[in-house]
């Protein structure tokens, strides 16, 4: 009798074989898939002890119109503006023209002077700023009060300071001498920026002394001869970078 003949049994590439009822080959890929996604999320771990991105300190700025920036070309001249590009802070700034200490202006006399139906005070001005959070709050003001009595303008400067400590208790704060134009400016401005000193530093804020930084110089003033004009801006922003610690 012819005995028929059994082919050989091929062994089975290991690709072809089964794990757990899955063909190897699969079990394969998903391993590696797994292993790339540990992988990944390890690499994108932050390392420990690294510092956490910050982001860039709120300066606010509160006061009249050359605070505002009135007599500038463009918002960037403004001396609030530079100042914050150059120590790398986020500015916002509240400042509006024909303000001051001690009262608030309206109707068309605060469309001229601020462009708005009323410019605040600077006690409801730095109570408006308080939804900014700000870090750091600069005060610079005080020439549309030189008119008025010593003791009317301390009253309204005792109430901003006492408004800044309550509402920004965690702010630095930091205040200017009453900033005038070319010309000598009245015995009034140094009798409110005394004023100013004493209240900023009864609450702990900071008195800067820029002394008057456009004081015999015309051309640094706008065509109305009372606000800086771009390069009157810089003398201001100069002297307030210097007097910052």
């Amino acid at each position: 009798m012819t005995r028929r003949r059994v082919p050989p049994r091929t062994a089975s590439r290991w690709w072809q074989q089964e794990w757990g009822g899955a063909p190897v080959w699969a079990v394969a890929v998903a391993g590696l898939a797994v292993a790339g996604l540990l992988i990944g999320a390890y690499t994108a771990r932050p390392a420990v002890g690294a510092a956490a991105p910050q982001s860039a300190p709120v300066a606010l700025f509160l006061g009249d119109s050359y605070t505002a920036g009135a007599g500038a070309s463009d918002d960037t001249k403004a001396w609030a503006a530079v100042v914050a590009s150059e120590r790398g802070w986020v500015a916002e700034n509240l400042a509006r023209g024909g303000t001051g200490f001690t009262g608030s202006v309206a109707g068309a006399a605060a469309r001229a002077a601020c462009g708005r139906e009323e410019c605040p005070s600077f006690v409801r001005m730095a109570v408006q700023g308080a939804a900014v959070v700000p870090d750091i709050v600069i005060i610079s003001g005080g020439r549309n009060d030189a008119a008025l009595s010593d003791a009317a303008t301390e009253q309204g400067i005792l109430q901003l300071f006492d408004a800044v400590a309550g509402t920004y208790p965690d702010s630095m704060v930091f205040v200017t001498n009453v900033l005038w134009d070319d010309e000598d400016p009245p015995a009034s401005v140094a009798v409110m920026s005394t004023q100013i000193q004493q209240h900023a530093e009864r609450v702990g804020a900071v008195f800067l002394d820029l002394g008057q930084p456009l004081a015999g110089d015309e051309a640094s003033l706008a065509a109305d001869g009372v606000h800086p004009n771009d390069l009157g801006h810089a003398k201001i922003a100069e002297a307030l970078l210097a007097a910052l610690p």
